[in-house]
């Protein structure tokens, strides 16, 4: 008799196991790449906000962290502090959140990623018939169905 059937499907199981395994270490270490590439790319990037009068810009990094102020014109002389303290704030604000909106466009493509390999490697494989009888021995009877005698009932909501 062929080793392999005598042991049962164990050795098949392992196999389509590692195979899976071998396929999710791959598909992270691309997940890892984008992921620095991405935050590579941030680093380098700054943004620049200017006042609406044009006589103050500050340039912000990708985290919101402030790389520079400047004044373009002598307008900002004939400014008492509180309102040049105002006008500096307003333009830092802008900059920073024009930095959030640009880090979070960055990493959308990779959001999610985690969830929709869990998703594949649980579904239709190997491992999701492995563990199908142990699911199905441990799951709650009454899920899907509502309780007859349950709060719900009381109040008329199990035949909803």
């Amino acid at each position: 008799m062929d080793e392999r059937r005598s042991r049962g499907p164990a050795p098949a199981i392992a196999s389509v196991l590692q195979e899976q395994i071998g396929e999710m270490t791959e598909s992270l270490r691309a997940q890892r790449d984008r992921l620095l590439e991405t935050q590579r790319e941030l680093e380098a990037r700054t943004i620049t906000v200017r006042s609406k009068d044009r006589s103050v810009s500050v340039t912000v990094g990708a985290r919101g962290d402030v790389r520079e102020i400047r004044f373009h014109t002598e307008d900002h002389r004939r400014l008492d502090a509180a309102r040049m303290g105002k006008v500096v704030l307003d333009v830092v604000t802008k900059a920073q959140e024009q930095a959030g909106r640009e880090a979070y466009e960055a990493f959308a493509p990779l959001r999610g990623a985690g969830a929709a390999m869990r998703r594949s490697m649980e579904s239709g494989s190997a491992l999701e018939e492995l563990l199908a009888p142990l699911r199905a021995a441990t799951a709650d009877p009454m899920a899907g169905e509502a309780r007859r005698d349950g709060p719900a009932a009381r109040k008329g909501w199990a035949d909803e």
